[in-house]
């Protein structure tokens, strides 16, 4: 299956969420998200195996390697359509029936959609670090959305963050220890710089090419 293979399910005018084809569509600028109930994870994937999320998944390249391993449930959460018709094709083409998409903005979805200690953990690679001031309200790591993580993940859970950037880099472990739920798998400055087999990515590879150092951290709900 190639990425335009998949169509946008509706008009801006007659948006609304919708479950088609593995894909889960949640709108922007809309009100009304319980017109449609989220089905159970049990029911999506047919099994009682550990849920993780990937928000900002990007085109999907580490999560499919991941999803190769059957033990575990992988949700991908990426709001640019033309990336979710990426991820689409390579759930398609590498048959992976333990890969879920939702197509929608991730603070959105967590909110309207996802049960309190429904997730067993979460991954966010390379999140967009904003860089100018005048644009850091869009950056994730704040505390609408770390208050989110803590609602939705499990006790025991984690949530491990990848970013090329030192500046955000000190925003993502100011933010999450400011939170009294999460707490560092790792002693300060809360990040290593190198994860044996954790695999690699678009930005990964491009970030590395240019000599960046990538920053792995990872919290633990208490």
């Amino acid at each position: 299956m190639r990425p335009q293979d998949l169509k946008s399910p509706y008009r801006w005018a007659d948006r609304k969420p919708l479950l088609e084809d593995r894909v889960f569509y949640v709108p922007d600028y809309y009100d009304n998200h319980k017109e449609l109930i989220f089905p159970e994870w049990k029911t999506i994937f047919g099994n009682d195996n550990p849920v993780i999320i990937e928000y900002c998944t990007g085109n999907g390249t580490w999560l499919a390697e991941k999803a190769k391993d059957p033990s575990k449930n992988w949700v991908a959460v990426e709001w640019r359509f033309e990336r979710v018709r990426k991820i689409w094709s390579k759930m398609k083409n590498y048959a992976l029936p333990n890969l879920f998409i939702i197509s929608g903005e991730a603070q959105t979805f967590s909110r309207e959609y996802l049960p309190e200690a429904s997730i067993d953990g979460v991954y966010i690679n390379f999140p967009d670090p904003w860089p100018k001031d005048k644009h850091s309200k869009n950056r994730l790591f704040q505390q609408p959305f770390i208050e989110e993580l803590a609602r939705t993940i499990k006790p025991g859970g984690t949530i491990t963050v990848v970013t090329d950037d030192p500046p955000y880099s000190e925003q993502i472990s100011r933010e999450m220890l400011a939170h009294p739920a999460w707490k560092s798998d790792f002693p300060s400055p809360y990040y290593v710089t190198e994860w044996e087999g954790y695999g690699t990515s678009y930005f990964d590879t491009l970030w590395r090419e240019k000599g960046k150092v990538i920053h792995y951290f990872q919290f633990r709900r208490q």
